[in-house]
């Protein structure tokens, strides 16, 4: 799926405005969930704790097949620099395009 961004992204001299985003993989889910994991100091000790901000974020980069012409995914840092338009349209066609994933990964969870 490609969207077209308001804003775009600067990459060296160019401002690209096309994203191509691609559907997840299990190992993108993996991969996502294991970088949203921080060991943090608790009342009860250290203890291995996921941030669902940064774990959608890793989601929505990791679904970024193509920037332009250069492979995705994106970068931190690059996601960081969109405009909230651009985000947002990111968000919105990341949303159309896997939902159905999630919601298989969702569900399988709650069977356990």
């Amino acid at each position: 799926m490609e969207i077209k961004l308001t804003s775009g992204l600067q990459i060296g001299d160019e401002r690209v405005t096309t994203l191509t985003l691609r559907r997840l993989t299990t190992g993108d889910l993996l991969d996502s969930e294991m970088a949203a994991e921080q060991v943090r100091l608790t009342p009860q000790g250290h203890q291995l704790i996921a941030s669902a901000a940064v774990m959608s974020a890793e989601l929505y980069r990791r679904s970024v097949a193509k920037i332009g012409d250069l492979d995705g995914p994106l970068s931190m840092g690059q996601l960081k620099s969109l405009s909230l338009t651009d985000y947002n349209l990111l968000r919105n066609a990341y949303d159309a395009l896997n939902n159905s994933v999630v919601e298989v990964a969702e569900y399988s969870a709650e069977g356990r």
